[in-house]
């Protein structure tokens, strides 16, 4: 029995944690969010730098993108955040309040190549390229079928872009690998004990 649950720990802890579906200019987003952040939640003066100021709703950003009202692009209307005024050229990152299996964003760019990162206590689960144009309807960019807290995006031309519509799908309650490692090394130790125990009172019975 013992034997049995360390192989299987060991077999966890080994194993790599599941990877998570793309989704690369669909025209549609997730089918049932918690919830969609399109910045008009919080009044904030044009430019203002963005950070922590959706986090009661979800999201955070680091390190940051500027608060601007947009229109004439599709599916990014009101205020949205981009990442000039002031320019951030490099990684921005989309950090969620908890684990999630699926979210999601509008996007628009001028046909620049960016990659995007699904992310899980700072470690790449998954990721893709694409090119981000201005005129296409299909411009919804995530991740969906598995864990992550965070999408990473990184602008590969250092080009402008905007983000809208921020869909957080449903909060994750699987514990990932490293947890059932830890709860099967604890149940490991546990039958341990009892063995131990039985062969000790077989002495004494037969002493």
């Amino acid at each position: 029995m013992v034997f049995t649950l360390l192989a299987a720990t060991a077999a966890v802890i080994s194993a790599p944690s599941a990877t998570a579906a793309t989704i690369v200019a669909s025209s549609t987003g997730l089918t049932n969010p918690q919830t969609t952040i399109n910045f008009d939640e919080v009044a904030l003066a044009s430019g203002t730098s963005v950070t922590n100021q959706f986090a009661s709703f979800g999201l955070t950003i680091d390190p940051s993108l500027s608060y601007t009202p947009q229109t004439g692009f599709p599916n990014i209307t009101g205020n949205t955040l981009g990442n000039f005024s002031p320019s951030v050229s490099g990684p921005v990152t989309l950090k969620f309040a908890s684990s999630l299996t699926a979210a999601g964003f509008n996007m628009v760019s001028n046909g620049s190549a960016y990659s995007f990162q699904a992310l899980l206590g700072g470690v790449v689960i998954e990721s893709f390229q694409s090119a981000v144009g201005s005129s296409s309807a299909s411009n919804f960019y995530g991740f969906t079928g598995s864990n992550f807290d965070a999408i990473r995006i990184n602008n590969l031309s250092s080009d402008s872009y905007l983000i809208d519509n921020v869909q957080l799908g449903v909060t994750s309650a699987v514990p990932e690998p490293a947890t059932w490692a830890m709860m099967l090394l604890g149940l490991g130790f546990v039958g341990g004990s009892l063995r131990s125990r039985r062969r000790q009172r077989t002495a004494v019975s037969f002493g």
